[in-house]
């Protein structure tokens, strides 16, 4: 049986950022996945993410302003590009909307942000159709991250400051052992000891802790990569912003992989066992791109289809993530629920678990995470 200070389930984006901070304070840790990392069916693996600071609410705005400097600091210290600016464009429908209060927050925090009417919007950016809506919101720290390319990052920094890295191995027993220490038993075997535990498996949690089952929701989310062939449009990073369009759900990105956008939609979809599911996007999804882009970017309309993929969406009820100790398991931490936009954060979601590993609190405001308000 091996021991460390802190072992960390799950080399997704929160477990690997996690894994990096306790090894540079000089903790022994173990970082172990149920499978070759990176897992190609984990959240975390996809070509890009939106990085953007526009919410309405303060807590996350301040958590985006903390980790893009953190971001930053990984692109120093590792040498890879990360972020690539593109600024956000949030397309308006209604006064009371999510858009306007996401304007206001971020003014109030001194973050820069601009009010646009349709046709102002459309000015800027001509690919957008400005008879379809009547404002827009610009957020100019909107970014795409490199998201497989930062997680290789995070991995290949941990191993460089010690972290044992233990791949195909899932597990599948979290128990209380003497002295209040942890035993984690996997799937071929191995059991592992430490003095702290985090559990940050994404969708598949929930099935390693029974007690989240009715907290969490998997469901499926479709993506596909269109290849524009519109020469009198670019979409490149810089003429084109990261887009999001709350009333229809839909949202992309500019020609980022292979010469192709991104676009995807962040209104929850059919909920699905993450150990078997199905990984083909429908035509009637493709078809409901097409239908979007007719209505606001009408140059993407007979875009070609160049790759499809799927995402896991690990939903709580509110939105908010888990980020607390068991309640029944003293020293478990569990760090998981990121309802599809927790990428982002991921840098200082990864200090804030690994100050809580290292010393049981953290300088971070995280009451809202906290499993008490399920009860």
């Amino acid at each position: 049986m091996e021991t460390f200070d802190c072992v960390i389930t799950g080399a997704g984006i929160m477990g690997a950022a996690a894994a990096c901070e306790a090894a540079r304070e000089g903790a022994r840790v173990a970082l172990m996945d149920q499978t070759a990392i990176p897992n190609p069916r984990a959240a975390s693996v996809d070509h890009s993410k939106v990085f953007r600071f526009a919410y309405p609410d303060s807590l996350y705005v301040r958590l985006a302003i903390d980790a893009l400097a953190r971001w930053r600091a990984l692109e120093q210290e590792t040498g890879a590009r990360l972020l690539t600016e593109t600024g956000l464009l949030m397309i308006g429908q209604t006064s009371s909307a999510f858009e306007i209060q996401s304007f206001e927050t971020l003014r109030s925090l001194g973050c820069e942000a601009e009010m646009l009417d349709g046709r102002e919007a459309t000015r800027r950016f001509p690919q957008f159709n400005a008879d379809a809506f009547p404002f827009a919101v610009y957020d100019p720290s909107g970014a795409i991250l490199q998201a497989e390319q930062a997680l290789r990052a995070l991995v290949k920094l941990a191993r460089n400051r010690g972290v044992t890295v233990i791949e195909n191995q899932r597990a599948v027993e979290i128990k209380q052992r003497e002295s209040k220490r942890v035993l984690i038993v996997s799937d071929g075997g191995k059991k592992l000891k430490c003095k702290r535990a985090m559990i940050a498996s994404g969708p598949w949690t929930r099935k390693l802790l029974p007690v989240l089952d009715d907290k969490l929701t998997t469901t499926l989310q479709e993506i596909v990569y269109f290849e524009p062939h519109d020469s009198q449009m670019n979409f490149e990073p810089g003429a084109f912003p990261i887009f999001i369009e709350l009333t229809s759900g839909f949202y992309g990105f500019p020609v980022h992989h292979a010469r192709a956008m991104k676009i995807a939609n962040h209104h929850k979809g059919p909920p699905i066992d993450p150990y078997s599911f199905d990984e083909q996007v429908s035509d009637d999804f493709i078809q409901r791109c097409r239908a979007f882009f007719s209505e606001f970017i009408p140059h993407l309309a007979e875009a070609t289809v160049k790759e499809t993929r799927v995402c896991i969406y690990n939903n709580t009820r509110d939105d908010d993530f888990i980020i607390d100790w068991h309640t029944e398991i003293e020293n478990a931490l569990i760090v998981t629920g990121f309802s599809g936009h927790g990428f982002k954060f991921a840098t200082t979601i990864g200090r804030i678990g690994a100050e809580l590993l290292l010393s049981g609190r953290t300088e971070f405001d995280i009451e809202r995470f906290s499993l008490a308000r399920f009860r």
